[in-house]
């Protein structure tokens, strides 16, 4: 969500709305205010920790309204990101009398629907954002949906905005340049994942599909190889993360230890890099919200497979621009995974088709339709 804030804030900033940033800061000396930009700052503020997010939303109301009190700011819109912040924008938008919109990014709802991830608090604190709320900025048509479906939201409320990306740090890069960059084998072909690992990101359905394609075709762990970048491998604790543990012994138990590997995470800089160097970048989510991975690879000119979930559906045009394959079906997606290894001018022509889609997400246009519902809530 940082990449989004920033690329956003930067944007408004340039259309001429400065945006200041407020987070937690979890020590007291570390509260501070970081210029980020020309016309935006970030501010942490001191409060208690988030494990009592009750108490948390309460202090760190306290301690914004203080802060604005002490510097005389002036605000027009308050602008909340996920659910805890929305919180914080009910109580701080009525003391400053300004419209509040919100963007949850992801859904309670969904994570429990799709995830098994259940949160009766997180629901109900949903529902009372969505009521609250002057305007609600959705990524897709389909949260839209499930906003109405699910929270009975207004639908005059709602806006569809998706999130954008910044086509100065992704778009396409030489192959083999990539490869040499990062240190890859030429000859091998690569198979993508860039996420989190979590129950959600569907991780183990690309081992399943790895595993089936290793069982069918002997060649297939001499001649491929899986890249998995996310998380901080250096740390003991992701180690022992449960879905981290879950994966590892999977990988283990499918006897393909040889052809995955876990890179942790990389720097931002080097993502569209690493989308240039593959052959498929996959996202076997079972839920997103929007899936800005899946606009980063595109951009970046990437051959991509994803899920038929969420907002992939809405940017992966199936046989256009990339393939979808089935929900949970680990088998739909090693078949379709192999079609597209196996068939190079396809990738490249998906890959085309994918850099042209994403044009249509630059941030700068996202940012002023964005403006735009500011403008109408004043």
């Amino acid at each position: 969500m940082s990449v989004y804030l920033y690329n956003l804030s930067n944007n408004l900033a340039q259309l001429g709305s400065p945006v200041d940033i407020f987070t937690r800061a979890h020590r007291e000396k570390d509260e501070r205010i970081l210029t980020i930009h020309k016309n935006v700052r970030v501010i942490h503020l001191l409060s208690e920790s988030a494990n009592d997010h009750r108490r948390g939303v309460w202090t760190f109301s306290k301690r914004m309204l203080q802060f604005i009190s002490e510097k005389k700011l002036d605000y027009d819109i308050f602008h909340a990101h996920y659910f805890y912040s929305g919180l914080i924008g009910i109580e701080v938008s009525r003391k400053l009398d300004i419209p509040f919109v919100q963007t949850f990014h992801t859904l309670g709802i969904m994570k429990e629907r799709y995830g098994g991830i259940s949160s009766v608090g997180r629901k109900h604190d949903e529902k009372l954002i969505t009521a609250d709320a002057n305007g609600i900025i959705t990524s897709t048509p389909f949260e839209k949906n499930d906003l109405q479906t699910f929270y009975h939201a207004d639908p005059g409320k709602l806006h569809i905005v998706s999130p954008g990306v910044n086509h100065n740090v992704f778009h396409p890069h030489n192959k083999s340049f990539s490869r040499t960059k990062l240190g890859l084998p030429k000859a091998k072909k690569t198979i993508l994942f860039v996420g989190r690992i979590d129950p959600i990101k569907g991780l183990q359905l690309l081992i399943e599909a790895v595993s089936i394609l290793s069982g069918k075709y002997p060649h297939f762990q001499k001649n491929f190889r899986v890249l998995l970048i996310g998380g901080d491998i250096a740390s003991q604790v992701f180690w022992q993360h449960p879905e981290v543990k879950k994966i590892k012994q999977l990988i283990v138990k499918k006897e393909i230890e040889c052809c995955v590997k876990f890179l942790g995470s990389r720097p931002h800089s080097l993502l569209p890099f690493y989308y240039s160097a593959s052959d498929v970048t996959v996202m076997p989510s079972v839920y997103e919200s929007f899936g800005l991975v899946a606009l980063e690879a595109m951009a970046s000119g990437a051959c991509v497979l994803a899920s038929r979930v969420g907002g992939l559906r809405y940017l992966v045009k199936d046989g256009v621009n990339g393939r979808l394959f089935e929900n949970g079906d680990s088998l739909d997606l090693a078949q379709k995974l192999w079609e597209l290894l196996q068939d190079s001018k396809k990738r490249t022509q998906f890959g085309e088709n994918a850099l042209k889609s994403s044009q249509a997400f630059c941030w700068d246009k996202q940012a002023a339709k964005i403006q735009s519902i500011y403008k109408t809530l004043l």
